[in-house]
């Protein structure tokens, strides 16, 4: 997995990246809403913590890409806070560099699960048309896919990861003004890319 997948995944919620901090002032509290739409942050206690914060998606995204994010606040449960705290009138903030990113090990057996189960979800079972009904045509061309595939890995050689063949395959169909379910096209991917893998796993006779 490359920088920018792992920043895609994170952006997309598929992944939650965390940041280590050693006595960062922190306040946590809930969120209450006062009036229709207008929210106001009641604060609990403020302490100074030292541990794994986990950062919100575009934060985490933009930590991955551009080597460091400023951060106000980091993930807390549904209806709390949980910020940076200034206790000497300082600007609330903490920069958070891309070498300190961190993934919980929860969260990666989380994320790894994740990922296999949508490599093995099956493909939907094929409309059977009724008796002296015609059957729709199918949406989407799977065998045009294949085929641009393979022309593409011919041509083009194997890319270094299965987010770009995918990021590949997804612009093709945009092309051709078509939008499937990006799980669909992953899944579909995957089997190649794990035929492949197993391919140069194998040693040579």
């Amino acid at each position: 997995m490359t920088e920018a997948d792992l920043a895609n995944f994170a952006l997309g919620e598929e992944i939650t990246l965390s940041v280590v901090v050693a006595r960062l002032p922190l306040e946590e509290g809930e969120v209450d809403e006062v009036d229709d739409g207008q929210f106001v942050d009641i604060p609990h206690r403020r302490y100074w913590f030292s541990g794994t914060l986990d950062l919100w998606p575009q934060d985490a995204w933009t930590a991955v890409m551009q080597g460091a994010q400023t951060v106000t606040a980091f993930q807390a449960d549904a209806g709390r806070y949980r910020s940076v705290w200034a206790p000497n009138e300082e600007t609330a903030e903490f920069i958070v560099p891309r070498d300190r990113l961190v993934v919980r090990h929860a969260e990666l057996e989380r994320f790894e699960a994740a990922q296999a189960a949508a490599a093995y979800e099956p493909a939907p079972p094929p409309a059977v048309p009724q008796l002296g009904q015609r059957g729709a045509p199918a949406r989407y061309d799977w065998d045009a896919f294949w085929c641009e595939l393979a022309v593409m890995l011919q041509v083009e050689g194997m890319p270094e990861t299965q987010a770009a063949v995918i990021r590949r395959m997804e612009a093709w169909f945009a092309k051709r003004g078509q939008f499937p379910d990006p799980s669909t096209v992953k899944r579909k991917v995957t089997l190649l890319w794990r035929r492949h893998a197993e391919a140069l796993a194998r040693p040579a006779a």
